[in-house]
């Protein structure tokens, strides 16, 4: 078969055969961990595509390791990366060593992706000012315009989630947390109401129940009253119908007569 990939800007068709397809053929190939940059690879299912690049990286502790990309997949030659071709194409994905992630879940696990989020927690909780040129550069200086592409990655969920998370680890270091909250707001309710002052207590007030989720859940009552609201539909309907029955067969007796 032929896939449709992108690759190295350019989009084409792709073939992707069989091992017993790739022997018939006379090809040449190899497992993919050993695939050089032209060579044939087989995949951990038995399918056999080209290798259209290999590099090496160097991790944090020193220690290189390689990235090899097949047409149909992509893997690190280390100890429990797999290309598995029906799986890729199961999802129509060939250029995540874990085709089920998402787009924003691949980013977000990057090193690139992990030094943005912390760059855009010190700068929301420094002065509030976001320099999104700066974080351009540090996501992905290699697009037409990092600065969009850096936007885009932080209103993805999952980034959101981590800068939230980070957010709380920073504010956490400087001893400021829930505890800080109630701390706080129980000292604005004492002052408010020293002062006689009803509206500020109140407030303060209804701060520290939402802080301790001791409100009514909205969405629960929503729920009942629709829920509740069905079933009158519901029995409103069964009567109407049963009432029609019974005048329909009512008249078929008279007429019966």
């Amino acid at each position: 078969m032929k896939i449709e990939r992108r690759i190295n800007k350019k989009t084409g068709k792709y073939p992707v055969y069989t091992e017993e397809q790739a022997k018939q053929k006379g090809y040449d190939y190899v497992y993919w961990r050993q695939a050089q940059i032209g060579d044939w690879g087989l995949t951990d299912d038995g399918y056999v595509a080209e290798c259209y690049d290999r590099k090496d990286y160097t991790d944090k502790n020193g220690k290189v390791k390689t990235f090899i990309k097949l047409t149909c997949g992509v893997g690190w030659d280390s100890g429990f990366s797999k290309i598995n071709f029906l799986e890729n194409h199961k999802y129509g994905v060939y250029s995540k060593t874990n085709p089920k992630r998402s787009w924003d879940e691949q980013e977000s696990g990057t090193t690139r992706g992990k030094n943005t989020i912390n760059t855009y927690a010190n700068m929301l909780l420094n002065n509030g000012q976001v320099d999104y040129s700066v974080l351009g550069q540090i996501y992905r200086p290699d697009q037409k315009i990092p600065e969009a592409t850096v936007r885009r990655f932080l209103k993805q969920k999952v980034a959101k989630r981590m800068v939230e998370k980070k957010i709380k680890e920073l504010l956490s270091d400087k001893a400021i947390n829930k505890e800080f909250a109630v701390d706080n707001i129980i000292r604005a309710l004492q002052m408010a109401e020293s002062k006689g002052d009803v509206n500020n207590f109140l407030k303060a007030n209804d701060y520290l129940m939402d802080l301790l989720e001791m409100k009514p859940s909205k969405q629960l009552i929503t729920d009942t009253i629709q829920v509740d609201m069905t079933k009158q539909i519901a029995d409103t309907i069964a009567k109407e119908d049963k009432r029609l029955t019974l005048k329909r067969s009512s008249e078929t007796n008279e007429i019966s007569e």
